[in-house]
């Protein structure tokens, strides 16, 4: 009973925030370099944002898997990712070396150095995604990974596209 209530508040909370505008905020690519979300925005297609951690197994499981299956979903529509890593300032070396060194194909990383988009997307949790539409306006969202919810992932995507 408890796993049906919860599963019904994340459902309401995930219909709840749909529609809502990815927070403007600033964030770091590997080399430093400020990116805003803003420009995350091309009025084209619409992307995924996957937030983890390096401490997070299940978030590099998932970003591993999104790489793996990016080239046969990036020939249906283009498809844009972006594995945003939560890890504070401290840790932000280990999570760039680690973002370099297991090559994801078809991802971008970024940093949330101070936390700013995290407490913005109210995110407590690792790994989430959120999928925004092409005017940046969000459209699905997902706390957790298990295997196979990169197909349910792909499903919402495509419903974000129209196809």
């Amino acid at each position: 009973m408890k796993k049906l209530v919860v599963c019904l508040l994340l459902v309401l909370a995930g219909l709840a925030a749909s529609g809502q505008q990815i927070p403007s905020v600033a964030l770091q690519d590997g080399a430093g370099k400020v990116v805003t979300t803003a420009s995350l925005i091309d009025h084209q297609t619409p992307f995924v944002v996957s937030i983890w951690m390096t401490t997070c197994k299940p978030c590099l499981k998932e970003l591993d898997i999104l790489s793996e299956e990016y080239p046969d979903w990036d020939s249906g529509f283009p498809l844009r990712i972006y594995a945003v890593s939560m890890d504070d300032s401290r840790s932000q070396k280990r999570a760039v070396a680690m973002a370099q060194g297991r090559d994801w194909e078809g991802i971008t990383a970024l940093f949330d150095v101070n936390a700013d988009l995290r407490r913005a997307l109210n995110v407590s949790s690792v790994p989430q995604v959120f999928v925004y539409d092409k005017e940046g306006k969000l459209f699905y969202t997902h706390i957790g990974y298990r295997p196979g919810d990169e197909q349910e992932l792909l499903n919402q995507v495509r419903q974000c596209f129209g196809k």
